[in-house]
């Protein structure tokens, strides 16, 4: 990779941190609890697309803090969202991402 190459992608990479502690802060500040809610998702998003699509390997060093810290927010989210789910079966959540396909 140029060196020019490579401060632009610093420069990038430095938009996007401040961007995200931004926005993280404004929704922490603001109390605004669904605006928090999706920079913390999109944020896991991410580290998801790294590990599924080879950002992240077996093993490797890479992202592990963040990974540890992923697993153990999700290990209390996840319950809290099923259980919401769970105790309001009127609310229509949208189509299954993954539908059963029945067989022929």
């Amino acid at each position: 990779m140029q060196p020019s190459n490579h401060a632009g992608y610093r420069a990038v990479t430095l938009r996007n941190r401040v961007f995200f502690r931004v926005s993280l802060v404004l929704a922490l500040v603001g109390g605004e609890t669904p605006a928090l809610l999706g920079v913390v998702l999109n944020r896991l998003y991410t580290l998801r697309n790294q590990l599924i699509h080879g950002g992240a390997t077996w093993n490797g060093k890479v992202n592990r803090k963040q990974l540890r810290d992923c697993t153990q927010l999700l290990g209390k989210l996840l319950p809290v969202i099923i259980e919401l789910m769970l105790d309001h079966p009127e609310v229509e959540w949208g189509p299954a991402c993954y539908p059963v396909v029945e067989s022929i």
